[in-house]
């Protein structure tokens, strides 16, 4: 995947900074730390600030949304983290399998601390769980399912989640929704390609046309035959990026006066297709490469 012409993107709105310093003394109180990363972009949608937060304390990574990635490739993956001793499972945020998975995997973790709290005499207290990630990754989805309602403000779009809040559910849970926190600086583009494409960064910051080019590019090599079931295009290879935006304009009825193709609506509309996993099941990350 190219990146786009800026060689270095900044991107570190005021609220993500003030909720990086305000986040260490809640980390520390915290018995286990959720991080959730896009299984679409396992590598780019895991935050390298995170690490230092939360330092030897014991954390698990879900890979969210892996109804919409390659699911060979999201196996891959999971076998990849789990091999560097990071307990790692994917998943739909929205299932209730996550619920089983996470008990099942933190059980340890909480034996762990009721045998502390036995022989100190304390009453038995509830697992305190960190759920930290990038925006948009589905933080507030996981809490929500959980809690089984909406406990935590969620969208998809970046900068929903604000402050910390803690949220009680069942179980012997108590789970920390944070702000989505990224990265200052993406030194050379690429990175900050794919949370666009993800929806993880706003839209405004990176211009849509290159982002679409920077897609069919990455999709016309690993994917050619995505475009066919949505657009009748049986395979990105045979046309040039502007031709295959071209003819999804041709094939939705998207006119401007005159009868000349709306480009740019067809762009946007590529876009959210892929974000919302209407085009298929694509990673834009592979575990060999």
């Amino acid at each position: 995947m190219k990146p786009v012409q800026q060689k270095n993107v900044h991107y570190f709105p005021g609220h993500m900074k003030k909720a990086l310093g305000n986040l260490a003394p809640f980390i520390k109180g915290c018995d286990l730390v959720i991080e959730i990363a896009d299984a679409r972009a396992p590598i780019s949608s895991r935050n390298p600030l995170i690490d230092e937060l939360i330092g030897e304390k014991p954390r698990i990574l879900i890979l969210s949304k892996d109804d919409y990635a390659d699911p060979v490739s999201t196996q891959q993956w999971v076998r990849y983290f789990s091999s560097l001793n990071l307990p790692c499972f994917a998943g739909t945020l929205t299932s209730r399998t996550i619920h089983s998975r996470l008990i099942e995997i933190s059980r340890p973790i909480a034996l762990k601390k009721a045998e502390k709290e036995k022989r100190i005499g304390m009453k038995p207290q509830p697992l305190r769980l960190a759920v930290l990630g990038i925006p948009n990754v589905g933080k507030s989805t996981f809490i929500n399912t959980l809690a089984g309602k909406n406990a935590a403000k969620s969208g998809n779009k970046p900068g929903v989640t604000r402050a910390e809040q803690w949220i009680k559910i069942k179980d012997g849970f108590v789970l920390l929704d944070t702000p989505g926190i990224l990265p200052m600086n993406y030194p050379d583009g690429v990175m900050a390609v794919r949370l666009a494409l993800l929806g993880s960064i706003k839209e405004e910051v990176l211009p849509n046309h290159e982002l679409a080019l920077a897609l069919l590019g990455y999709l016309r090599e690993n994917y050619p035959s995505s475009f066919f079931q949505r657009f009748g295009i049986a395979d990105l290879s045979l046309l040039d990026s502007d031709d295959v935006i071209g003819e999804v304009a041709r094939s939705r009825g998207m006119l401007l006066k005159g009868s000349k193709l709306d480009e740019e609506k067809a762009v946007s509309l590529i876009l959210r297709e892929f974000r919302d996993g209407f085009l298929g099941r694509f990673s834009l990350e592979k575990v060999d490469a």
